[in-house]
């Protein structure tokens, strides 16, 4: 894959993500965009570590919302 493909399949992901989290967890884009910036999960995401980008956006979005949770507890 070229750079210019990974750049636009991590973009996709990255939006895809972000709407999962405004679906699930009924809040609004903006909550779910700085939720999904602010995490260690979207760090790894587009580091390309492990199996991340092969996981469901959905799935992915439950990480992400129990990480920002486990932070805030």
């Amino acid at each position: 894959m070229t750079e210019e493909g990974k750049l636009a399949f991590q973009s996709s992901k990255s939006a895809n993500i972000i709407k999962s989290l405004c679906d699930l967890y009924g809040i609004s884009l903006q909550e779910a965009t700085d939720m999904y910036y602010q995490s260690e999960t979207s760090e790894l995401i587009e580091d390309g570590v492990g199996d991340l980008q092969c996981r469901s956006e959905k799935y992915l979005a439950t990480l992400i919302w129990d990480e920002a949770h486990e932070r805030t507890n």
